[in-house]
């Protein structure tokens, strides 16, 4: 008879087939968890550099706006600004490599690309040693075209330093809206330099009637802060019109540039400011407001003529920059405290709210408002700037030359309007 099979051998047989059971499972629980374990070491190397690129490239795009750099300093910048978030190419969990940055010019894009090697831990049993992680950022410039007129104080108080301040943050701001690479959109830059009036240049006589070759004032009629084209009932009065006296003066070598692509025409322009003269800033930015308004289209003509208000194209601001109290009408200083001031004040509030309701953006800055001696009228003046920007963030408070610069540069970049793309 055959022998039978002994119960304990069979358990034998049974236990070893649990245990490769058992070994193999455990393998694969194993890779699991090591794939989680990896894959957290994965994404957490990719959000830091993904972080990296993305600031790596908003500071690059903020590079080539301005546009005294060269291309090799901008992707420079970029190169070094993302290894210095990245701890010089570490991660907790990965080294970068390959990191590169490329720019276009003429589309306002600077894209910025790395790889990071990620090594394995328990995945790497399973043939996996190293991952490669790619990232890649684009920074790019608003396609809007832009219309900016800028109201520069160059009043008697404005001498010295601060005349010099000026031009300085002027001309950077040109340079960095019209870089000599070109733009890949329409940029143009109007000037509306101010004092006791604003010498219009070779719109005086279209603004003013005839009646003057240079010097313009307040507006005639029943609408003062208005942007009306000139016409009968609404020119602009002149020395010795309109109760200005024959006498009044305003910036001699400070004159109005319509708007223009033209930057050496801006840049020298600008160079040739002076400073002389009480403080009309009302007039200052309705001309302002005039450079960039449709209805002056026809008056200041051909490549200066204003796309209209609200076209979905085109980006309208104005700047308003002070340092001091608005205090002068009719080309007459009546002082800081004269329901004079308080007008003249008023109007440029007024014109202000009628360029926000055209879609305009201003922006405001008050330089060294601090010198002025009275608290009260240090405060007016700011509120006068406040309420003419509409809002604290776009109101810039300057006391010192390097603080108006990094004003002006603010103003050029957000109008530009850097951003992501992905």
């Amino acid at each position: 008879m055959p022998r039978p099979v002994a119960s304990s051998s069979f358990s034998r047989n049974e236990s070893g087939n649990l245990t490769i059971i058992f070994g193999l499972s455990l393998l694969v629980f194993v890779i699991a968890a090591g794939l989680g374990i990896d894959l957290a070491r994965v994404m957490d190397t990719k959000s830091r550099i993904v972080a990296a690129a993305d600031a790596a490239a908003l500071a690059a795009g903020r590079a080539l706006q301005d546009g005294r750099l060269t291309d090799a300093d901008v992707t420079s910048a970029a190169e070094k600004y993302f290894l210095a978030n990245v701890a010089n190419g570490k991660t907790p969990f990965g080294t970068v490599k390959d990191v590169a940055a490329t720019l276009d010019r003429s589309s306002g894009a600077v894209t910025v690309s790395a790889n990071a090697d990620v090594k394995m831990t328990l995945t790497a049993v399973a043939g996996f040693g190293t991952i490669t992680v790619p990232v890649q950022s684009t920074a790019k410039f608003d396609s809007h075209d832009i219309e900016l007129s800028l109201a520069l104080d160059v009043t008697g108080s404005m001498g010295g330093n601060k005349i010099r301040a000026l031009k300085t943050a002027t001309r950077d701001l040109v340079e960095m809206l019209l870089p000599d690479g070109g733009t890949p959109n329409k940029v143009r830059i109007a000037l509306a330099p101010y004092s006791s009036g604003v010498n219009a240049g070779n719109l005086a006589n279209v603004a003013t009637n005839g009646r003057s070759t240079g010097c313009t004032f307040e507006r005639e009629g029943t609408d003062p802060a208005g942007d009306q084209a000139p016409s009968t009932g609404n020119f602009l009065k002149s020395q010795g019109y309109g109760g200005v006296p024959a006498g009044a003066t305003c910036p001699s070598t400070s004159k109005v540039i319509a708007l223009t692509t033209d930057k050496r025409s801006l840049l020298d322009s600008v160079d040739a400011y002076g400073a002389s003269g009480s403080t009309a800033g009302h007039v200052g930015v309705a001309w302002a407001s005039y450079l960039v308004s449709p209805n002056w289209a026809s008056a200041v003509g051909g490549a200066s003529a204003p796309a209209a208000y609200r076209d979905g194209k085109t980006i309208k601001a104005v700047v308003l920059m002070t340092d001091g109290l608005f205090n002068t009408l009719a080309g007459i200083h009546y002082g800081d405290s004269s329901p004079e001031a308080a007008q003249s004040q008023q109007t440029a509030k007024s014109i202000c709210q009628g360029l926000r309701d055209n879609g305009v953006t201003v922006y405001t800055v008050g330089f060294k408002l601090k010198d002025i001696s009275s608290q009260s009228q240090r405060a007016a003046a700011a509120q006068t700037l406040v309420d003419c920007a509409g809002s604290d963030l776009r109101y810039f408070d300057a006391d010192d030359p390097t603080s108006l610069r990094d004003a002006f540069v603010a103003i050029a970049k957000q109008l530009n309007n850097l951003r992501l793309t992905q």
